[in-house]
C-alpha cells in the first residue's frame, strides 16, 4: 500500500482537483432541478409528484450503479472508470435535451446518477483515503465542500439563464460545462495504475466478493451512521436541491429571485463550514459532540425560521439559512466515522454501500417532500410548506439523540470493527 501512495505524490493536487471538480459538477447535477421544477410546473410540463420522481431518479440511479461501480473501482485502474462514468453523465445530459417526455426525462436522470454520481464520489473517498488518511475529515470537508459550491451555482446564475434563454438554453449550458468537465479530467486525472492494482493484489484478493458484502451489510453501526450523515443533508436534500425555490415563495411569499439567494445562503454555509468543521474534527480526533452541537443547532435555527414565517425580514432569514448550511455541515464527520471503521481494502465497496442507502434515503426525502407540500400543515407553521419545515426538525431531532447514545450503543462492535 505504501508504494502505491507514494506514486500519487508527484502529481496528487491535479488529481484531488481533476476528481474534486467532477463531484463539483455532479452536485450541481443533483441540484438543478431546484431552479427547473418551477419551470417545468409553469410551462405545465409535469406535476410536483413527476418533477419529485425526475429529480430523484438521479439518487435512484446512484443508488442503483453505486455497488458495481464500487467493485469496478476495486478491481480496474481508477482513471478508467472515473472517466468511463463521466462520459456516461455527459449520455444522459444529451438524453436530457432531446425532450420533455417524462419517461425518456427520468431515464436520463437516471443515466446520469448511475455513473456519474457513482464514479465521482467513490471515486473521491478512494483517491482522499488513500493519499490524505490522516487529513480525510479535512480533505473530504473540502471535496464535499467543493460539491455544495456546484449546488450553489446552480441557483441564480442558472435562474438566470431559464429566464433569458429557457430550458433548453439551461440544458445546453450544463452540457458545456460537462464537456470542460470531461476534458480536464481526461488530461489531469491521472493515478498510477499501481493504486489500483497494489491495492488489489495486497488485500482485495484475500476476502472474497460475498464475504467482503457480509461483513458490509451485517455491520448495525454502518446502517446507523449512513442514516445520520442522510438526516443532517435533510435540508440541503430537500431545499437546496429540489424544494428551495418553491418553499420560499409559498413560506415566506418571497419572489423566485430572493428565494434562489437564500438558497445560495444555504450552500455559503455549506461551502464554509464542510472544511472549517472537517479540521475541527481532525484535530479533536472527531468527537460526537460536534454532531451534538451541529444537530442541535440546527434544529434551533429550523425552529427560528418557522417563528419568523409571518414576520419574514429577509436579511435575518439569509443569515439564519447560512448558519443552518454551516452547522448541518457536522455531516463531514460521519463520512470519517463511516471510512474509519472498515479495514482500507473494503473501502470501494464499503463507500458504495453505504452511498446506496444515503442517495435511496435522499431521493425518498425529496418524494416525501413533495407529499408535505400538498398535505395541509400537520403542526407548526401556516400552510402546507411548514411540514417541510417539520421535516427537518425531526432530522436534527433524532440526528441529536443519536450522538449522544452511539458511543454506548455501539461499544463492543467499535473494538471488534477497529
Amino acid at each position: 500500500m505504501n508504494s502505491a501512495v507514494k506514486s500519487f505524490n508527484g502529481s496528487n493536487i491535479f488529481i484531488f482537483i481533476a476528481i474534486t471538480l467532477f463531484y463539483a459538477f455532479e452536485s450541481a447535477q443533483m441540484a438543478y432541478y431546484n431552479v427547473l421544477a418551477p419551470a417545468y410546473l409553469t410551462a405545465g410540463y409535469y406535476q410536483q409528484g413527476e418533477v419529485a420522481a425526475i429529480s430523484a431518479a438521479y439518487f435512484y440511479g446512484t443508488m442503483a450503479g453505486l455497488f458495481p461501480m464500487g467493485y469496478f473501482l476495486d478491481h480496474f485502474p481508477l482513471r478508467r472508470i472515473i472517466l468511463i462514468g463521466l462520459l456516461g453523465s455527459v449520455a444522459g445530459i444529451i438524453l436530457l435535451l432531446m425532450g420533455n417526455h417524462f419517461a425518456s426525462q427520468w431515464a436520463a436522470r437516471f443515466i446520469c446518477g448511475f455513473f456519474g454520481g457513482t464514479t465521482c464520489f467513490i471515486g473521491g473517498i478512494r483517491i482522499i483515503a488513500l493519499v490524505y488518511p490522516k487529513r480525510f475529515s479535512y480533505f473530504m470537508g473540502i471535496f464535499l465542500s467543493a460539491g455544495m459550491f456546484g449546488g450553489m451555482i446552480c441557483q441564480y446564475p442558472l435562474l438566470s439563464i431559464v429566464n433569458h434563454f429557457g430550458l433548453d438554453g439551461a440544458l445546453r449550458t450544463v452540457l458545456g460545462v460537462s464537456l470542460c468537465v470531461l476534458a480536464f479530467n481526461f488530461f489531469y486525472l491521472k493515478p498510477s495504475e499501481e493504486i489500483s492494482y497494489n491495492h488489489k493484489k495486497e488485500d482485495d484478493n484475500k476476502i472474497p466478493f460475498f464475504e467482503a458484502l457480509k461483513i458490509i451489510v451485517l455491520n448495525r453501526r454502518n446502517w446507523c451512521d449512513v442514516f445520520m450523515v442522510s438526516l443532517l443533508d435533510t435540508p440541503v436534500s430537500v431545499i437546496g436541491t429540489l424544494w428551495g425555490i418553491v418553499f420560499f415563495t409559498s413560506f415566506f411569499g418571497y419572489s423566485e429571485t430572493i428565494s434562489s439567494f437564500i438558497v445560495m445562503a444555504l450552500f455559503l454555509g455549506l461551502i464554509i463550514g464542510l472544511p472549517v468543521i472537517g479540521h475541527i474534527a481532525d484535530k479533536k480526533n472527531n468527537p460526537p459532540s460536534i454532531i451534538f452541537i451541529g444537530a442541535v443547532v440546527s434544529l434551533l435555527i429550523v425552529i427560528a425560521v418557522t417563528i419568523l414565517q409571518t414576520e419574514k425580514p429577509l436579511w435575518l432569514i439569509l443569515i439564519l439559512f447560512f448558519l443552518l448550511g454551516f452547522f448541518s455541515s457536522c455531516q463531514t464527520m460521519g463520512f470519517t466515522w463511516i471510512t474509519q471503521g472498515f479495514r482500507k481494502e473494503l473501502i470501494g465497496r464499503n463507500s458504495a454501500f453505504n452511498s446506496m442507502i444515503f442517495m435511496g434515503t435522499n431521493g425518498l426525502f425529496k418524494q416525501l417532500g413533495a407529499f408535505l407540500l400538498v398535505t395541509p400543515s400537520l403542526f407548526i407553521g401556516n400552510g402546507s410548506s411548514s411540514n417541510i419545515m417539520l421535516m427537518i426538525a425531526i432530522s436534527m431531532f433524532i440526528a441529536t439523540i443519536y450522538s449522544c447514545v452511539r458511543g454506548k450503543i455501539f461499544k463492543i462492535q467499535e473494538k471488534i470493527v477497529s
